[in-house]
């Protein structure tokens, strides 16, 4: 998918679709519906009234011209006027898409309301697009319909259509970011193991000129990862620690940096406390965190920031044998703390237990992780949010932003002090679980151990990372969630 500028006016563009924001105001459907109303000879306006429409946001409506320079009008609902904001553009852009891959179609094109940030609407029109184009289809043995929409044009009035370009092309590279996190959670956990996410981010570090490190099994162990050893132990599949990083021109000891981690438990059956049938079906999806990093490192070069980013990814499957690490299990963590474990389902925050210790250590000013840990926290915030949480307000604040900024729904939760009694082991530092209530807040608190005096936040994305249900630019299964948020944050002063 390719979107561009078209160098004439959104009433002249020749297209096959030309997809056009309409208002619910009651003064009107909007002054760009009325310039293409009038260009098509009010056709749009006379259909619209004849079909009812009312432009209420996710409804559409084609119309097929009788001539001029589009071949066919979307109509696409949008709300009120005054609620209306750049971001919206991203679902009215995959419905363009959506419908032009429908019928068949090269291309379309999307009217840019006026009145509204240009860089912006660029943005999200073309996360929009890109997005709305994503497939997983390998497996597929079947005849299925390729897309066929190749090219958006993104119709912006009075804006400098060169600068706009290169906003379409970085957020180009940001959808596909998001697209290759996709891939990596949708892929069956027979082919997406630790070996695969070493080679993967491999791959990202040869194509955009970054560093990697790879740590085996027998590193990590000398490395007193031995939580993340231990969650790995009942796999024939050995675990792997990723390490990737991103060094601006000229960086040197003072250069600020920070460190993204993520959870990247390839496949979970909960170890002995085993997940039940309907509970382990998706459990691929349980590197979605590990996903999201890797999709970020892909594209931070595009963005290019003035500060170290390293990429950190614990990774391994939790499974059970003979070997497998059992309920009462006490072992030491890589910052010296013993941990009891009293259930083996709680382990990606013990694999993160040790990537937040190993990133304290390289010295970093600013700490995110995400991780798909908590059904707890789906409870609280159901399946399109997800938990943050923080050791700092003012940094937990700049990730509520960040994410604000590229879309994705976030929530601020408290690490309650009074929680961590719940954490109290007879025989050790502390448990890996609490008891029933505020699971969330609990692993959260547990983290908070392993990061030192580092300013930290969390992300529990346990109920965005993965959807049954597809929306406009989000299909069915892994939605890359996470990796938006992070690419606005590190294009901000962290």
């Amino acid at each position: 998918m390719r979107v561009a500028l078209p160098t004439s006016r959104a009433t002249e563009v020749e297209t096959p679709l030309l997809a056009v924001p309409v208002f619910a105001d009651e003064g009107g459907r909007g002054a760009d519906f009325d310039a293409v109303d009038q260009a098509a000879g009010g056709l749009l306006g006379r259909i619209a009234d004849e079909e009812g429409f009312k432009a209420e946001p996710g409804k559409s409506l084609l119309v097929h011209a009788n001539d001029g320079p589009a071949q066919r009008y979307l109509l696409l609902g949008a709300g009120k006027r005054a609620e209306f904001a750049p971001k919206e553009l991203r679902g009215l852009a995959a419905a363009a898409c959506d419908e032009a891959n429908a019928r068949h179609l090269t291309g379309c094109a999307l009217v840019a309301p006026e009145g509204l940030d240009a860089a912006a609407s660029v943005h999200f029109a073309t996360l929009g697009a890109v997005l709305a184009s994503y497939r997983y289809h390998k497996y597929l043995t079947r005849d299925v319909e390729a897309t066929t929409c190749e090219r958006m044009l993104v119709a912006v009035a009075g804006a400098d259509a060169k600068a706009l370009e290169r906003v379409a092309a970085r957020a180009t590279r940001a959808a596909e970011a998001v697209n290759l996190a996709r891939d990596l959670v949708n892929g069956p956990p027979r082919e997406i193991t630790p070996t695969r996410l070493a080679e993967v981010a491999s791959e990202i570090a040869a194509a955009e000129g970054l560093e990697v490190r790879i740590l085996d099994e027998s590193a990590i162990a000398e490395q007193g990862m031995n939580l993340l050893t231990a969650v790995g132990s009942g796999s024939d599949e050995p675990p792997r620690f990723i390490h990737l990083t991103w060094r601006p021109e000229g960086a040197d000891a003072n250069t600020p940096s920070i460190a993204l981690v993520g959870k990247g438990i390839t496949f979970d059956a909960g170890g002995y406390n085993i997940k039940p049938t309907g509970s382990m079906e998706d459990m691929k999806m349980d590197m979605a965190g590990a996903a999201a990093v890797l999709g970020a490192m892909k594209a931070v070069a595009a963005f290019a920031p003035k500060y170290v980013v390293h990429g950190i990814v614990p990774t391994c499957e939790n499974l059970v044998s003979g070997s497998a690490y059992k309920p009462g299990d006490v072992f030491h963590a890589k910052n010296g703390k013993s941990v009891e474990i009293m259930n083996t389902d709680a382990e990606g925050r013990l694999v993160l237990a040790d990537a937040l210790t190993y990133a304290a250590e390289l010295g970093v000013g600013r700490i995110v992780d995400l991780a798909t840990l908590t059904g707890a926290c789906m409870v609280a915030l159901g399946p399109h949010t997800a938990g943050l949480m923080g050791n700092d307000d003012g940094f937990r604040d700049k990730v509520a932003g960040a994410a604000a900024r590229a879309g994705e729904d976030v929530w601020p939760l408290p690490l309650t002090k009074k929680l961590k009694a719940m954490l109290k082991s007879p025989i050790a530092d502390m448990k890996n679980v609490g008891e029933r209530w505020g699971g969330a807040l609990t692993a959260g608190i547990f983290l908070s151990e392993f990061v030192g005096d580092v300013t930290w936040a969390h992300l529990d994305i346990a109920g965005p990372a993965y959807t049954e249900k597809p929306e406009p630019s989000v299909a069915k299964g892994g939605t890359g969630f996470g990796v938006l948020t992070l690419l606005e944050l590190l294009d901000g002063e962290v």
